[in-house]
């Protein structure tokens, strides 16, 4: 006598299901991708890579050190360093900030001097950061061209007690600005890794069809 064989024993049909899934999955990451390229993103990452006192505290004590700029002396010097970072997949223009008006970042402590702009990689443009007029605890960065995975780090020397920088106003068009605990990690990994994940999935895929 012949026993009917369970549908979930068969073969055939693990095979069938495999192969649906394996299909969606595909037209699923397709679709995906069409919709990424046909609607990039832009994204302006930033964080504070340092906010170090230059005295120690028993130096700030005694007066047994002391730090002068121009010729005005800097009670409580501090260097802070910032680093923004285009993290989205097109450049940002000068054209998208609203009404020409800059990127404002509130230092918590007056800005004694900006010490250095430097941009990565070769060949890109470091913006004109400058303190804003009126309000020295705070900087300025002007329209400016922010090409994709451009880097600006900006070093200051302030005078004051540690504070938070926090931004105050980005008036972008069409840009996501967000602060980060640490640097993002790269879109290309994140990439690699799903591409990774796929052909895992489409290996163990094809096992079950053979």
């Amino acid at each position: 006598m012949l026993i009917a064989t369970p549908w979930y024993e068969s073969g055939s049909f693990w095979q069938f299901a495999i192969t649906t899934l394996v299909a969606v999955a595909v037209g699923f990451l397709g679709a995906f991708a069409t919709l990424r390229a046909s609607n990039p993103k832009r994204r302006l990452a930033y964080w504070t890579l340092a906010n170090t006192s230059l005295f120690v505290a028993s130096h700030s004590q005694t007066g047994a050190l002391t730090v002068a700029h121009h010729g005005t002396t800097v009670q409580r010097p501090r260097v802070v360093e910032l680093e923004l970072r285009n993290t989205g997949r097109r450049d940002i223009t000068a054209a998208q900030f609203h009404a020409g008006q800059p990127i404002v970042y509130d230092l918590g402590a007056d800005v004694v001097a900006v010490l250095e702009v430097a941009s990565q990689p070769t060949g890109t443009v470091a913006p004109s950061v400058g303190i804003s007029a009126g309000a020295r605890h705070r900087i300025e960065v002007p329209p400016c061209l922010l090409t994709r995975k451009q880097k600006v780090n900006i070093s200051l020397l302030v005078d004051g007690p540690e504070r938070p920088v926090r931004c105050l106003g980005a008036p972008l068009v069409d840009v996501q600005v967000r602060e980060t605990a640490e640097p993002v990690r790269s879109r290309s990994v994140m990439l690699m890794y799903g591409w990774a994940i796929n052909f895992v999935v489409l290996a163990i895929a094809s096992l079950f069809m053979r």
